[in-house]
């Protein structure tokens, strides 16, 4: 325990801790900063958001038929204010447009009405020119789904895509309200948050051998036996450091992302009519803490080969050379959504993910094992 100890002040030293926060900093303004400040992000977005809320609150987790019907009224009933305002306004009259439709449909190129268009829509931001579309695709999408759902959205799907599509829309399912604005933006926070603290961990883990080498303590640790088991203790204070880095910025991280006000979507089904389909029937919530699981996952897949590239290498520069490829490896691997949460849409395979996370267990488990067990028995010259 105290050889424990001992190594993990050596790895959350003042200067280590201090280049830790500077390089969260400095990911956070490159990656994060964008999906919490600018959430719903513009117009429609924002309409879409705000009507997804409003739906939350007037009829629950899911919009049966019954509620459909009332959601449609009301659009008529916002549709029939948009006319009257249009009617009412000066410029638009002179111009012979007399209700929204007219307006969608006039000639933008026209330099007149392009002016008051850009001044209406853009310039004052008038809610109707905006709220009402958004209720009209609300709309279309849900009427989308009920007829005919794999030719409108999963064109040459495969026969187990065709029955998973079945299977939500025949058990309702597909009638939650889980807008894809706010799937997006979780997935790309999830994955700027898992970036960060994968360069956090390979960052505080990677110098874990390195000091041994430069005071050329690794010879004689092997004319001991407490000094043989000391790649093993190693190992244990980087996995329980890379789950304390882990966790204080998980904890960090989520209570920033509990600004974007998503809380009321906790408990939707994330297989919703106004977003994508999954493999797996999950809330919101379960979707946050499946991703959160896969992310301590990875973190430890990654301090377990870390460790041992700091174990192999003498230098720096040989664990930058060596680390370099497996991080941007794993970059790739998340932002094309192979890892994490977006990996369970209907359009990732289940197989190649299968695949994927086999080898990130099972293959730095088994070199730290082959590494421990020539550790116990290397002799001290080598």
């Amino acid at each position: 325990m105290p050889i424990l100890l001992h190594e993990l002040k050596k790895i959350f030293n003042p200067v280590m801790l201090v280049m830790l926060i500077l390089i969260n900093l400095l990911m956070y303004f490159l990656f994060i900063e964008f999906e919490l400040t600018y959430f719903p992000n513009g117009r429609p977005a924002t309409d879409t958001y705000r009507i997804s809320v409003e739906m939350i609150e007037n009829y629950g987790l899911e919009l049966d038929d019954h509620e459909f019907t009332d959601f449609k009224t009301v659009y008529q009933q916002e549709l029939s204010k948009a006319d009257d305002w249009i009617q009412s306004n000066s410029d638009l009259s002179v111009l012979g447009v007399k209700s929204l439709a007219n307006f969608q449909t006039m000639d933008i190129r026209d330099a007149s009405f392009n002016e008051i268009h850009n001044q209406l829509v853009f310039e004052q931001g008038i809610d109707l020119f905006w709220e009402v579309p958004a209720r009209e695709w609300i709309i279309e999408q849900r009427e989308q789904t009920i007829n005919d759902y794999e030719s409108h959205i999963w064109q040459g799907a495969t026969e187990s895509q065709s029955l998973r599509i079945n299977q939500v829309v025949e058990s309702g399912t597909v009638h939650a309200i889980f807008p894809d604005l706010v799937g997006d933006n979780f997935h790309r926070f999830s994955q700027s948050v898992l970036i960060t603290v994968l360069l956090s961990v390979m960052f505080m883990i990677a110098p874990i051998f390195i000091k041994d080498y430069k005071h050329n303590l690794i010879s004689l640790q092997y004319s001991s036996k407490v000094g043989r088991r000391l790649f093993k203790l190693k190992l244990a204070a980087g996995l329980l450091a890379t789950m304390i880095i882990t966790t204080g910025l998980l904890i960090v991280y989520y209570c920033l992302y509990s600004a974007n006000n998503t809380g009321m979507f906790l408990h939707s089904n994330i297989n919703s009519f106004l977003g994508f389909l999954y493999w797996y029937d999950l809330t919101f919530i379960q979707l946050i803490l499946v991703t959160t699981v896969l992310m301590y996952v990875i973190a430890i897949s990654l301090t377990l080969v870390t460790t041992l590239v700091s174990r192999l290498c003498k230098n720096y520069t040989s664990i930058v050379g060596i680390q370099l490829p497996v991080y941007i490896l794993m970059y790739w691997l998340i932002v094309h959504q192979h890892l994490l949460g977006d990996g369970l849409l209907i359009y990732q395979s289940q197989i190649v993910q299968g695949v994927i996370y086999s080898v990130l267990i099972f293959c730095p488990l088994l070199a730290i094992f082959l590494k421990w067990r020539s550790e116990n028995h290397r002799d001290m010259l080598e």
